[in-house]
């Protein structure tokens, strides 16, 4: 698999289909439907100062960031999203692009838990994408490296991760048969902020990362060679937002530092310097080869580090079947989208600071 994709049909920064609505008009705003944006991507989308006129897409929570942005009550999953005929039109004549961040995001679910929102809901985007002549920018995610033809071993049948992951896939396939245009943004695992670590709720990597810095886990079950990638949850929004703003409507972005990334030593040597900031001395926990583990080391475990042992090692298991390095665009990102050079150390330490005195 190619390390950086090319920008597709947005290679030559023309504006989409829209440019007559505002989209590509010389300093017009567009008007963005913005799905999931009381997740965490959509949350951080909405922070970013000078971005584009959102229309915020709920179905039920608040979303504090929304501000004097217009909020509409949508049902992903629906025809016309639950609306009736002439709000859905009119819904549609609004919108010249759609950010369709919707969808589920908790690993180890049964895959028909996963279709109803990942893949039919972004069929219903593409359905009023078309309607609307609207662009859409579709956050996937990075680990769908691991079930490419081209991976190097297959991904276990029983990985905590595969159903999601394959639904990701299946909804990149679903925009891609639509026609509709569109881009797919594929970042990793997500951190706060990059300067402040701020997040709008807990994530995979806080809750791993604040059980290994307590100094609980046993061990640390990992490929050899494999990186810790992870990405601030700003620099994807500016990418996206940066598309936005230059009216693309094709490529496919791998959101991830690949080979930049810190490795598993570097990512422990942060949890230390955590821990002492912190006031606690950290051992690192031994590293130990995921795929030479005693068949009962993780099952003599604790409930709770069985958990997330489990979870560590699957993980890492998607990332070996990725290649060890995540496939990433994040030079292009740099040029084309002004996408700043962000140290991933720093940014995970200010995550971690942030998670332990916000969340608990």
């Amino acid at each position: 698999m190619s390390r950086t994709m090319s920008s597709g049909n947005g290679g030559n920064g023309g504006a989409g289909r829209n440019g007559g609505r505002g989209e590509g008009a010389p300093g017009a705003r567009p008007t963005v439907l913005l799905t999931g944006a009381s997740g965490v991507v959509g949350r951080s989308l909405l922070r970013e100062q000078d971005g584009p006129r959102f229309v915020v897409a709920t179905h039920s929570t608040p979303v504090p960031e929304a501000g004097d942005a217009r909020s509409v009550r949508l049902d992903m999953t629906a025809e016309r999203f639950g609306l009736e005929e002439d709000a859905y039109a009119a819904l549609a004549a609004e919108v010249d692009v759609v950010i369709h961040s919707a969808g589920l995001t908790e690993w180890g679910l049964p895959a028909g838990d996963y279709r109803r929102i990942n893949v039919e809901g972004t069929r219903r985007v593409a359905e009023f994408a078309e309607r609307a002549d609207a662009t859409v920018h579709f956050i996937s995610t990075a680990f769908v490296a691991a079930l490419a033809d081209t991976a190097p071993v297959p991904l276990g049948p029983d990985n905590v991760c595969r159903n999601y992951i394959s639904s990701k896939r299946e909804a990149e396939h679903v925009l891609r048969d639509s026609g509709v245009p569109h881009t797919v943004f594929r970042p990793t695992n997500l951190i706060g902020d990059s300067t402040t670590g701020w997040t709008s709720q807990g994530q995979i990597v806080q809750l791993m990362s604040d059980w290994l810095g307590r100094g609980r886990a046993p061990f640390l079950p990992a490929h050899p060679g494999i990186r810790m990638d992870f990405v601030s949850q700003d620099l994807l929004s500016r990418a996206v937002l940066g598309a936005v703003e230059r009216g693309d409507d094709g490529g496919e972005f791998w959101v991830t530092y690949g080979p930049e990334a810190m490795d598993v030593e570097d990512c422990l040597r942060v949890l230390v310097k955590h821990a002492a900031g912190r006031g606690r001395t950290l051992t690192p926990p031994p590293v130990v080869n995921a795929d030479e583990l005693a068949a009962d080391a993780i099952a003599n475990a604790s409930p709770r580090a069985r958990s997330y042992l489990s979870v560590l090692r699957d993980v890492s298991e998607v990332t070996r079947c990725s290649g060890g390095v995540l496939p990433t665009s994040m030079p292009e990102l740099r040029e084309r989208y002004g996408v700043p050079r962000i140290d991933d150390t720093a940014a995970y330490l200010a995550s971690l600071e942030y998670a332990a005195d916000h969340l608990g």
